[in-house]
């Protein structure tokens, strides 16, 4: 599991709960008319500014981010590559690395010896395989932007719902008894778009974001990997040239029990 996704979102929840109790206004706030502007708005909006592929892609992107990585490490993937070097060096080639593991970072490392084997010719392999991270790099960031439509527009469907409030509130000014109850409304519906926008969606944006980050990084750590090993370099040699991403990405926490 990813603990920071999941730290954050418990400590944004509790920061909210709090809030809400400790100034007696939950109530209020539980307002059907705010949460179905808001939400059913959101929704709509959001469907009409996308596919169906990329609305499931991106509820699937969602869920991922409660999960380690998918990519491995810069460090791990360096260590693989150095083995595969060494194997390379020892056994005659590029040629002698078909049997590279298929999982490893999603195939890409398996996609990219094949490349090599079939072409033979570094400067249409990196070709290739740029090509092909660039694709996987734009396929992540339309996720990304799914959930960055969606935290501009809460906040607008919030006001929308506030005017409504404010709407029922000049129609009942002449009943004082009235006016408390819409202007409840009108301030609900304002919470739930701010909210929503700030605690969920921009900042699951911003993670699928870095996650794209993250896997170009380790992606284009492989393609050189495999293109000095094509071009005969020793182990020592790639493994000095692959360290220098380790100082880019940093650190990455062990990966928890779940899904790797």
């Amino acid at each position: 599991m990813d603990l920071m996704t999941i730290v954050g979102f418990v400590l944004g929840a509790a920061v909210v709960a709090w809030g809400v109790l400790s100034s007696g206004i939950g109530d209020k706030l539980l307002d059907p008319h705010g949460i179905v502007i808001v939400l059913g708005g959101t929704l709509a909006a959001v469907v009409i500014n996308t596919s169906y592929r990329r609305f499931v892609a991106g509820l699937k992107a969602l869920l991922d981010i409660f999960y380690a990585p998918k990519v491995p490490s810069v460090d791990e993937a360096v260590r693989v590559l150095v083995g595969m070097a060494d194997t390379a060096q020892k056994q005659g080639g590029i040629m002698a690395l078909s049997n590279t593991d298929p999982a490893f970072a999603g195939g890409f490392l398996k996609r990219a010896v094949s490349v090599a084997m079939i072409s033979a010719e570094s400067r249409e392999t990196r070709d290739m395989l740029e090509e092909e991270i660039r694709r996987r790099r734009l396929d992540v960031q339309e996720d990304s932007n799914f959930f960055r439509t969606a935290g501009v527009l809460s906040p607008m469907f919030g006001l929308i719902g506030t005017l409504f409030g404010i709407i029922q509130t000049l129609s009942n000014i002449s009943d004082p008894t009235a006016i408390g109850r819409s202007m409840a409304v009108a301030i609900s519906s304002a919470f739930f778009g701010i909210g929503l926008s700030n605690l969920l969606f921009v900042p699951v944006a911003n993670k699928i974001r870095l996650r794209a980050m993250e896997e170009t990084l380790v992606l284009q750590l492989i393609l050189e990997g495999v293109i000095d090993i094509m071009s005969g370099k020793t182990p020592h040699l790639i493994e000095m040239h692959l360290r220098g991403y380790q100082l880019i990405e940093g650190p990455r926490p062990a990966a928890g029990p779940g899904r790797a």
